[in-house]
């Protein structure tokens, strides 16, 4: 996950640093974003990924967007993306993440940024029901009763199976349960 981020914030740098007519002034967003952005990558390398190593850069993630409080354009709106991420993939912080998005979305409406905000936090969503639905397939643990129909449209239920030997197949995937 580490490295996804890593990946993430390196594309973005590239991005914010290719991009046309960018101003050279200290006081420009994207500028300043990339690097905070370098030294956020900086410190993810070494090693220091913890919110207590990181706490500098965010506070100054805070700083910037305080900087820039009235404008209202891409730039500033992905300051607070890139903090809501570095919650999200470096501190496995999703709520605190989804926390920040919603801030995005609220606060930057008319940006990319807070267009996207709602299929973030979708996704947010999924991931978190799918750490859920991955907790409860652990070994050891007692598999989750469902109830769906089968090819003949006739209801089926795991429960039913209860004492005996199943497999069950999901795609690629290859569960076998005792039911017991």
């Amino acid at each position: 996950m580490k490295i996804k981020l890593s990946i993430i914030l390196t594309a973005i740098s590239l991005v914010l640093s290719s991009r046309s007519g960018f101003a050279d002034a200290t006081n420009d967003p994207a500028t300043e974003l990339r690097a905070l952005v370098a030294q956020v990558q900086t410190k993810i390398t070494a090693g220091k990924d913890s919110e207590t190593a990181l706490t500098p850069e965010l506070k100054e993630f805070d700083v910037l967007l305080a900087e820039h409080k009235g404008e209202k354009t891409d730039d500033v709106a992905q300051i607070l993306l890139m903090k809501a991420t570095l919650y999200i993939e470096v501190f496995d912080n999703p709520n605190r993440g989804a926390e920040l998005v919603r801030q995005l979305k609220s606060d930057f409406p008319d940006t990319k940024q807070g267009k996207a905000a709602d299929g973030i936090l979708d996704n947010l969503k999924k991931q978190e029901a799918a750490k859920k639905v991955e907790a409860a397939l652990a070994i050891g643990t007692k598999f989750p009763d469902f109830a769906e129909q089968d090819l003949g449209g006739k209801p089926l239920s795991i429960a039913n199976y209860k004492g005996k030997v199943v497999l069950i197949v999901t795609g690629f995937t290859f569960l076998y349960h005792s039911m017991s």
